[in-house]
């Protein structure tokens, strides 16, 4: 199982080369048994040459020579006329502790070199010896030898390209392939699904979770989603089955979750609750509070303003019920709304923002925004005046003074960027937060329709019942 990573080089194209060609990492002191060596030096000692022996390195270079890599891709720079942005690339391809080895990772290494940019780029391979698993290291000129265009390294290029390659040579090779990857997607919500923060995967699953614990089988089961609102594709003809949380646009494979979501998986836990112990639903405790104030001013609020302190108001409610364990209520929101409670503190200083300038309407908000930008543009002019003045200050004390000029102007302006960022996030949100707001409205609507049609339904049965016991 090999794993792969890319990134541009912007600084230093030697740099990088040396990096992969360091001889103290590619060095293999082993490449011959000890048994070998006495062999060898046996055979060779008339001809007083063990040079050979000592050492092998793996080093090679895809149309280009190891020894001048660095002044063949330079050439190719200088050729086509681009010599800026990105230098070059560089990737590595890892393998497990004892997988391969050094001799098959460096074939290996060559012929994803060759697969991938062979045609086109000059490319160093090296295979790193000094860690607990053997590496290779790719250095790609990020100017095509061919006709001087650039190497275009995106997201696709890596998973249907770097990645897909490799996996396919280590296939071939009889090595083991991770046959479903999973993107991480972006660092802050990678590390907000590591806090348990309600991410929308994070609810999927919870929902998923609380569907199981409430179904008996897997019938039940696909009807307490849909009962929430989710749409499942259990279709026999599907390779993968899927599911859609309301308010998302694209299906979700059940098995890209996790391993307890796949659906074999769920299957199982179902079956366990046949031997599950009873427990009785949860009663929530019910508390009162008390509101001191008024909500004279809060009647007259209108557009943007409204919109938003509704939109708190909404999200500091499914905060404290999903603070309980299993709280029946949680589930009445929509999984857009739940996942919105991650950026509750931004939607509350949002509407701070509003309330404080009293603005209601996008045209106050542009206005508010406009004004903004030319203040901070004018205390931006005036703190360049004052940093011109301290350079030339004469003494200590008009430097000190005019630092502390300097310092009130700093804070001044980060406030004005705040402000304006907060701002600007509204002129683009607005919009989505109110069709999040009328999305969970239909939601609540389609639930108390379903429930109403369920206990109409539940009546019909008993009286249909009554009647036919009355007639026997």
């Amino acid at each position: 199982m090999a794993t792969t990573k890319i990134w541009p080089v912007r600084d230093n194209l030697a740099r990088v080369l040396d990096y992969a060609e360091n001889h103290l990492k590619t060095a293999n002191p082993d490449a011959y048994s000890p048994q070998e060596i006495k062999d060898l030096r046996e055979v060779l000692e008339y001809a007083a040459n063990d040079s050979k022996t000592a050492r092998q390195y793996y080093v090679t270079g895809v149309n280009c020579i190891d020894e001048i890599a660095y002044e063949q891709m330079t050439a190719t720079k200088q050729r086509f006329g681009k010599s800026g942005g990105n230098l070059a690339y560089h990737a590595y391809q890892s393998f497990l502790p004892d997988e391969v080895s050094p001799e098959k990772c460096h074939e290996i290494g060559v012929e994803l070199a060759k697969r991938i940019w062979g045609e086109r780029y000059e490319v160093l391979v090296t295979t790193h010896l000094n860690t607990h698993c053997v590496h290779n290291h790719f250095v790609i000129n990020s100017v095509s030898f061919v006709d001087g265009k650039k190497l275009n390294n995106n997201y696709a290029m890596y998973f249907k390209h770097l990645r897909a390659d490799s996996d396919r040579i280590c296939a071939e090779h009889g090595l083991s392939v991770i046959h479903n990857p999973e993107r991480s997607g972006s660092r802050h919500l990678q590390k907000a699904e590591e806090r348990g923060e309600p991410t929308m995967w994070n609810i999927i699953r919870t929902d998923i979770d609380d569907a199981i614990r409430q179904s008996m089988t897997d019938r039940q089961f696909y009807q307490k989603l849909r009962q929430w609102g989710y749409s499942v594709d259990f279709n026999p003809n599907r390779k993968y089955p899927t599911i859609r949380a309301p308010g998302m646009t694209q299906n979700l494979r059940f098995k890209t979750l996790g391993e307890n979501y796949t659906p074999e998986a769920i299957i199982q836990r179902i079956l366990k609750n046949y031997r599950a112990v009873y427990v009785p639903p949860y009663k929530p405790k019910v508390q009162h509070y008390r509101y001191k104030g008024s909500f004279v001013d809060m009647k007259h609020m209108d557009g943007l303003t409204a919109l938003f302190l509704l939109f708190v108001l909404i999200l500091r409610k499914i905060y404290m019920i999903n603070r309980v364990p299993n709280h029946p209520r949680r589930l009445h929101y929509t999984p857009e709304l739940r996942e919105a409670i991650r950026r509750m503190e931004q939607y509350a200083e949002q509407t701070r923002l509003l309330c404080r300038y009293k603005i209601d309407t996008p045209e106050q908000l542009r206005g508010f925004i406009d004004t903004k930008n030319m203040n901070r543009k004018e205390l931006e002019g005036q703190r360049t005046k004052v940093y011109n003045k301290i350079r030339s200050a004469k003494t200590p004390e008009q430097k000190d003074l005019l630092i502390e000029q300097r310092n009130e102007l700093s804070a001044e302006i980060k406030m004005i960027r705040r402000e304006l960022f907060y701002a600007g996030s509204v002129e683009k949100q607005h919009e989505e937060i109110r069709q999040k707001i009328k999305a969970q409205r239909e939601f609540e609507a389609r639930r108390l329709e379903a429930e109403k049609t369920k206990t109409k339904s539940k009546e019909m049965r008993e009286k249909r019942s009554l009647a036919e016991r009355s007639t026997r």
